[in-house]
């Protein structure tokens, strides 16, 4: 080994930077020589703290790093992997510029010397990303782990698609893979648990914080619930940078709708990540006209999964009636699209010898339940005026009711009910005939602590259900529709939205409350479903498509 190499013998932390330069501009020398029985030594070098260095001392271990990759072959995986352990903070820069753990200027630009090296070894060596891609995804940190370590590694893996745009998609899948991970392992549940843990505590508890604060504190007090929150409000700024300032917001959206059909669509009931497509489609009207074609596209094609067909309509559905952005125009032509489906459905089966089963129809029976909860959340604008009354007499909507397929047999009852004060109001279709028949058929079966419900009810939900997160949710209140009432409603009494007691706190981020049951009119027993005291059956369900539940 060169005599330069001698200074390895001194502790590094010790080194003065005329060493530490020298020592690498030998070890450059000797890389000819690295072979595998020098790994110890090789990784020794890798590992010398370099970012606090001088320019010049940066500098002689980048070209070391170059050449070794260069020449060396078999060290490229652990020069990669001591690079890219470096996107993790240290416990030593634990203070962040804001609440969302993000790395402060000064550690942005100790990070642009790695960013830096990873781009001249994917110059000089492009087959190198692949290993960068493989220690990206090894490196990830637990969704466990303190928040600032995931999203300081995050930030790091959105920062390299600025220089490998190429390979935007690979990354992409990482994050998506990651979030998804992150997004399942905090279920609505546990929010609920975490932030609203005692309804009897809660007053106690928001004068407590007020006075520490002066504020609500928008910390989420489940850990992972936190790591999910600042992750989300991350994505979305990078949304928003790559839409407004790289203009490169078509591409992205491309690439985010694959990692949403490969990742998400097909895993049930995620509650936040989903977000990412409704705040993207937020910035132009072709991207949601684009998502929900795509969506529909499944929804029409025999030959996908019926699971996905129906978790497709879901998202069109729950985008429909949530978007703001949404115009009543394209609403109501993906409105005539869905029912000149369903028609077509009953005729090809008027035609044939068939039976009722949920699973034999469940794409079709799905794609009804849409189309009333659509027309019963959106039943204001629907309604507004003349014309617009007239395009729903066009739906044909009675003939969906009536079918022998019996639509509102397998519907959750809470669009349903809904659904049929709207239609009786305006005498688009007269449902409560079939609902009462449908009742006496199948009674629940009450005993002392549990209701068991009919089995043949459709296993659907909404995926925009509200938004638990307290700072990325800011990005998403001003384009999210909250449920409102609508006057007949009131007078008919089928559904009146109210908020009596024990109505959970992150309901009443609009005036508005999502609900659909009139909470006086019912009792919940410890399943949840919904029992009335006067011996009238009403249900509510798990999964809320934005009703009180």
């Amino acid at each position: 080994m060169c005599d330069g190499c001698s200074c390895l013998f001194f502790p590094m932390a010790s080194l003065q930077e005329s060493q530490f330069q020298e020592m690498f501009v030998e070890a450059k020398r000797c890389v000819p020589l690295l072979k595998t029985h020098f790994t110890m030594l090789v990784d020794n070098l890798l590992s010398i703290r370099w970012l606090d260095r001088s320019e010049e001392s940066i500098e002689a271990y980048k070209e070391f790093v170059i050449e070794l990759s260069i020449v060396q072959k078999n060290f490229c995986t652990m020069a990669v992997t001591k690079l890219l352990k470096l996107f993790i903070p240290s416990d030593a820069s634990k203070e962040f510029t804001d609440k969302l753990g993000l790395p402060t200027e000064e550690q942005q630009q100790r990070m642009a010397s790695v960013h830096d090296l990873i781009l001249r070894l994917k110059n000089v060596i492009p087959m190198i990303f692949d290993v960068v891609l493989t220690q990206l995804r090894k490196g990830f940190p637990y969704h466990k782990k303190p928040t600032y370590e995931v999203i300081g590694y995050l930030y790091n893996i959105l920062h390299i698609t600025k220089y490998a745009s190429m390979y935007c998609d690979e990354l992409m899948e990482i994050v998506f893979f990651q979030l998804l991970q992150i997004d399942v392992h905090v279920p609505r549940s546990e929010i609920e648990d975490a932030e609203y843990p005692d309804e009897e505590m809660l007053f106690e508890m928001n004068v407590a914080g007020d006075e520490e604060n002066g504020e609500e504190s928008e910390t989420m007090r489940h850990p992972v619930a936190e790591t999910l929150d600042c992750f989300m409000d991350l994505m979305f700024n990078y949304i928003e940078g790559t839409v407004k300032e790289d203009g490169q917001g078509d591409r992205l959206f491309k690439i985010m709708l694959t990692q949403f059909e490969t990742h998400i669509l097909p895993t049930h009931n995620t509650d936040h990540i989903q977000f990412i497509m409704f705040y993207f489609c937020s910035f132009k009207l072709s991207y949601a006209e684009h998502f929900i074609t795509s969506l529909w596209k499944n929804v029409s094609n025999p030959n996908m999964p019926p699971l996905v067909r129906q978790a497709s309509v879901g998202y069109v559905a729950s985008m429909l009636a949530r978007g703001k952005f949404v115009p009543l125009s394209y609403l109501k032509s993906m409105l005539h699209e869905m029912s000149h489906w369903a028609h077509n459905y009953i005729q090809r089966c008027d035609s044939m010898q068939y039976n009722q089963s949920l699973k034999a129809h469940l794409v079709f029976y799905s794609v009804c339940q849409a189309i009333f909860y659509v027309v019963a959340f959106r039943s204001r604008h629907l309604t507004s005026d003349a014309k617009n009354l007239a395009f729903l007499q066009t739906l044909h909507l009675s003939s969906i009711v009536t079918c022998q397929l019996n639509p509102l047999r397998v519907c959750l009852p809470t669009v349903a009910t809904a659904f049929a004060g709207i239609t009786r109001a305006y005498q688009l279709a007269y449902c409560h005939t079939i609902l009462e028949r449908n009742a006496r058929r199948k009674l629940a079966t009450v005993y002392k602590n549990h209701t068991q419900l009919p089995e043949d009810c459709l296993d659907t939900f909404f995926p925009f259900d509200p938004y638990m997160l307290k700072k990325s949710g800011k990005r998403i209140e001003p384009l999210y529709l909250q449920y409102q009432a609508h006057e007949v409603e009131d007078d008919t009494g089928d559904a009146v939205a109210v908020g009596g007691k024990g109505r959970k706190r992150y309901e009443s981020i609009s005036e508005d409350v999502d609900d659909f049951i009139p909470e006086t009119k019912r009792h919940k027993n410890q399943t949840g479903h919904a029992i009335d005291m006067n011996s009238e059956f009403t249900f509510s369900y798990g999964v809320s498509p934005g009703f009180h539940s």
